[in-house]
């Protein structure tokens, strides 16, 4: 929903390629596995493409099949070219590439439950928005654990260009009042 939105709020010509990279966990992918209790990164970065035309046109759930088929692409030998390949361009500086849209979920990472001793954490925020060389991404977040009555859900913390605030705006009011027709999902 996000990318559509920020596409379509946007005015990006449907021509135009759409990149959106996500971080996939690797910890069950990678022959031998990461112990147990391996705290460090664990992830890589995946990458989708489709025209600006196909993710307005198409109902969200296509878009969801090409990136949940974009995941099956993951496997012990992209995970470590990958690493090969962060080894020999890291100097270089690594990106995805111009207007590339980057969404994560955080949902599952367990940032939201730990405790250093003085309880959970308020809430759970990236420290920068440049995610997988993406200048607009867009984070689903958990609710932290001091926030008990609110388990149920997640937060999305979304960045725009200033340009597209008003359209993204007017669409979130359409979709919060179900006049996108998803009443009946």
């Amino acid at each position: 929903m996000a990318g559509w939105n920020r596409v379509k709020a946007a005015g990006v010509p449907g021509h135009e390629k759409v990149k959106f990279a996500y971080s996939i966990n690797v910890r069950k992918l990678v022959k031998p596995p990461l112990p147990v209790g391996y705290w460090g990164n664990g992830c890589v970065p995946m990458y989708v493409q489709l025209s600006a035309e196909e993710l307005v046109e198409n109902p969200i759930w296509e878009t969801a099949k090409v990136i949940k088929k974009s995941k099956s692409n993951a496997r012990d030998k992209y995970v470590r070219s990958f690493i090969d390949f962060q080894e020999l361009n890291y100097a270089k500086g690594i990106t995805a590439g111009k207007g590339v849209s980057g969404f994560t979920d955080w949902r599952h990472l367990g940032h939201s439950t730990v405790d250093f001793g003085w309880g959970g954490p308020v809430t759970v925020l990236p420290l920068s928005r440049h995610l997988l060389g993406s200048v607009e991404p867009c984070f689903f977040l958990p609710y932290s654990s001091a926030n008990a009555g609110s388990k149920d859900g997640f937060k999305v913390l979304i960045t725009l260009p200033e340009i597209a605030l008003h359209a993204f705006r007017q669409d979130m009011e359409k979709f919060t009042s179900q006049q996108f027709g998803l009443s009946s999902l």
